[in-house]
């Protein structure tokens, strides 16, 4: 008897059992093949994985601080350092220390980083369509509902080492 009903991963006939509703490795799975899928469209656009998530939040909150930027695509503050200084010195992006808290960043994209990411979202929008074409509109809602309920339940439970946040550690 198996642990669960599936279909074979790529195609595979290689035995899930158990893994096949393991969360981990099925996201692991999934990540991988979205990366492939993505590969060709990075290399047509000189873009490396995260950087177009980047430009869209600082499109979306012009004045975001590079904390709250990382905080959002979760990842190390250091890793979202290296990549804004990697698309301010495209000209994509312009750091500003605003007068009343010279302590953080306030990221905004500049006339060309603006230009490329209007012409990026039909692009992006296209892209999403290929990844998504096996689920029907319903389904795909429903995805990201279900994914959104576990961001926002682990961004609220834990920090970036993964420990479970408590009261005092706010």
């Amino acid at each position: 008897m198996k642990d669960f009903d599936y279909e074979p991963v790529a195609a595979s006939k290689i035995e899930l059992g158990y893994l096949a509703g393991d969360i981990s490795f099925m996201a692991r799975v999934l990540y991988a093949h979205v990366r492939l899928a993505n590969a060709e469209f990075h290399r047509e656009w000189d873009t490396v994985n995260g950087t177009l998530s980047l430009l869209s939040l600082i499109g979306l909150n012009p004045g975001i601080s590079q904390n709250e930027l990382a905080s959002a695509v979760v990842m190390k503050k250091s890793a979202v350092t290296k990549l804004i200084g990697e698309l301010e010195a495209k000209g994509l992006v312009i750091r500003d220390k605003p007068k009343s808290d010279r302590r953080f960043n306030a990221l905004s994209l500049s006339h060309e980083g603006e230009a490329l990411w209007c012409e990026l979202r039909g692009r992006v929008q296209e892209r999403q369509d290929h990844l998504l074409h096996p689920l029907n509109p319903r389904d795909r809602d429903r995805l990201f509902v279900l994914m959104h309920r576990l961001i926002a339940h682990y961004a609220d439970h834990t920090g970036m080492t993964g420990r479970k946040s408590t009261s005092t550690e706010h």
